[in-house]
């Protein structure tokens, strides 16, 4: 496919270490004719993973995609404001660490419940360890539920 430059074109040289490019001193002026074809990169951009438009001469050389006018009106259709996109939308969940607060909180109020109801109903030692036990386990359920309940996701649109 060829292409003529509408602008100065510095030529981009893989940076391994920051999966990106690093543009260099030699420089295609504007009008040249190239030969060659454009292609998508995979790399990381300000840490995010991003896909670079760039366009592989014949010689081996790479230069971003706008700065080229493609002769083929399909294949610049496809390509063309390679940058324009939208950023893309923010999904926060809540973290592991602080998701189980509220099973140990529900958790230990059901084991005080069973202890205060055994002693108010004067059962003996062994009865007052079930009553903790079972008062434990029902407040981790309901100390489970309730944070399934209230575990909402926000979501930031895009600009």
């Amino acid at each position: 496919m060829k292409a003529i430059l509408i602008e100065d074109a510095k030529l981009l040289v893989p940076n391994e270490k920051h999966q990106n490019f690093i543009e260099t001193s030699d420089v295609l002026t504007k009008g040249t004719e190239i030969e060659g074809e454009p292609i998508n990169i995979i790399g990381l951009r300000r840490g995010e993973p991003f896909t670079y438009k760039l366009f592989k001469t014949s010689k081996n050389n790479l230069i971003y995609i706008k700065k080229l006018n493609l002769k083929n009106q399909e294949k610049m259709a496809n390509y063309s404001n390679a940058d324009a996109g939208q950023t893309p939308t923010k999904v926060n969940l809540t973290l592991p660490e602080k998701s189980n607060r509220q099973e140990f909180i529900g958790s230990a109020i059901g084991a005080v419940a069973g202890f205060i109801y055994g002693k108010y109903r004067k059962h003996d030692n062994k009865k007052i360890a079930m009553y903790i036990g079972v008062g434990a386990v029902a407040g981790y359920a309901g100390g489970y539920l309730l944070n399934k309940k209230n575990n909402k996701i926000a979501i930031t649109p895009s600009k």
